[in-house]
């Protein structure tokens, strides 16, 4: 297939055409794209402060709210972005600024399927000659390419849960190995001390033999033959014993250390692929981020403040429970279901929640009905989940924001 090369503009064209908008100006669809795509984390953070914002303590999302609530009219917030992205796209500006339509559209195909279109964004945003029609088919590329994102994200986030569960078990098994591991060695140190005593045996009964040999030589009239030769022949016996023990646990503790090896060589393994999936899961948590970038329009704006409770799930995953609902705005609380010492605790955590998760496979049915009981007499939202995997909450949080707000979910009457 032919690579289709795009020409900057001529110097005919560039000669006072461009004719570029304000930030406060834009089309309200292009806001969120623009400041979520056009500008970096650190970059939104250092134009801020320098408008007076106290940004130590704001999150990402919270930081591009900020930008969100400011960008809509002039102000000094805005003039600041406004200045500031001019500058960072100048060369872009230069060249994309005064081609016509049916150029910058050839353009923008390029450019999206290499993946680089954060310049071209700002550029259809603040061109004020790009028509509707232009307009929308750019503004369609990046929001479905958004929902590919998320379905990517989910789609990963699948995996991992897979792998994390196979990581779960492989700790389980290396934590057996490592105790075999250690009963092993224990035993083979035995061996070994037995091994020493009988070797020190062995040349203690040879030392004997040898001295009866000589005592038989020398002294044979005085001693009885007889009695000599069946002393030895005793002696020889148990020093053939001897031997064939020496040998059975010479063979023992070379077949210990042969299976020493080998866990050795096996928690090896599990050691690695336990590096690889927490690096994995890392990776897959900051890959969600991407979508806490919202507006007012955005699917998932309601979710900002909202205090989310989960109920029971995998205790070890606690941390990124708390990291995909906070990244995304809300407000994290949890239990871990366990009703031993009576529900007044749960009570006052679901009567400050707006909404209530409820993974059924890790809590029990007394559990799940009690949660959803206390939900219906609060008239809180709930959702029973049926795995407490990171996939299963993150796939909630996204579909249940979906619906205008988490606040719109129902409650099962069924576990």
């Amino acid at each position: 297939m032919q690579e289709t090369r795009l020409q900057p503009a001529d110097k005919s064209e560039a000669n006072g055409c461009i004719d570029i908008k304000p930030i406060w100006r834009i089309d309200s669809h292009f806001r969120c794209p623009v400041i979520g795509l056009c500008l970096s984390l650190q970059e939104l953070k250092r134009i801020l402060k320098k408008t007076g914002v106290r940004v130590k303590h704001l999150k990402p999302f919270q930081l591009h709210t900020t930008a969100m609530e400011n960008v809509g009219n002039e102000n000094k917030i805005s003039r600041k972005l406004d200045i500031y992205l001019k500058r960072k796209f100048k060369r872009e500006l230069s060249e994309f600024g005064c081609i016509d339509e049916s150029r910058f559209k050839a353009a923008w195909k390029v450019h999206l399927q290499k993946g680089e279109i954060t310049p071209l964004v700002w550029i259809a945003a603040v061109r004020s000659d790009l028509s509707n029609a232009c307009l929308m088919h750019i503004f369609g590329d990046i929001h479905m390419l958004s929902y590919k994102n998320v379905c990517d994200a989910c789609a990963q986030n699948q995996r991992f849960a897979r792998q994390q569960e196979m990581n779960r078990r492989l700790s389980e098994k290396m934590k057996t190995v490592k105790a075999l591991f250690r009963k092993l060695k224990k035993e083979r140190d035995i061996l070994k001390s037995n091994l020493n005593k009988l070797q020190l045996t062995h040349e203690t009964l040879k030392k004997e033999k040898e001295k009866a040999d000589k005592g038989l030589t020398i002294s044979g009239r005085s001693v009885p033959v007889d009695e000599l030769r069946a002393e030895n022949s005793q002696l020889q016996a148990i020093v053939r014993e001897d031997e064939r023990a020496i040998l059975r646990y010479k063979l023992k503790i070379k077949s210990l250390e042969d299976q020493n090896k080998k866990l050795r060589s096996h928690l090896h393994r599990q050691e690695g692929l336990t590096s690889h999936l927490r690096e994995e899961m890392n990776k897959t948590i900051n890959q969600l981020s991407f979508l806490n970038q919202c507006n007012e329009r955005c699917p998932a704006f309601d979710l900002c403040a909202k205090r989310v409770l989960i109920v029971g799930g995998i205790t070890k995953l606690q941390a990124y429970y708390r990291k995909l609902v906070e990244e995304k705005g809300g407000v994290f609380e949890y239990h871990d279901g366990y009703m031993n010492g009576g529900k007044r605790g749960l009570e006052r955590q679901v009567k400050r929640s707006d909404v209530v998760l409820c993974p059924v496979n890790c809590n029990s049915h007394t559990a799940c009905l009690s949660v959803k009981k206390l939900c219906q007499k609060h008239r809180k939202p709930i959702q029973m989940l049926s795995s407490a995997s990171l996939s299963a909450i993150s796939k909630a949080l996204f579909e249940n924001a979906g619906t205008n707000s988490l606040l719109t979910m129902q409650v099962n009457n069924e576990l």
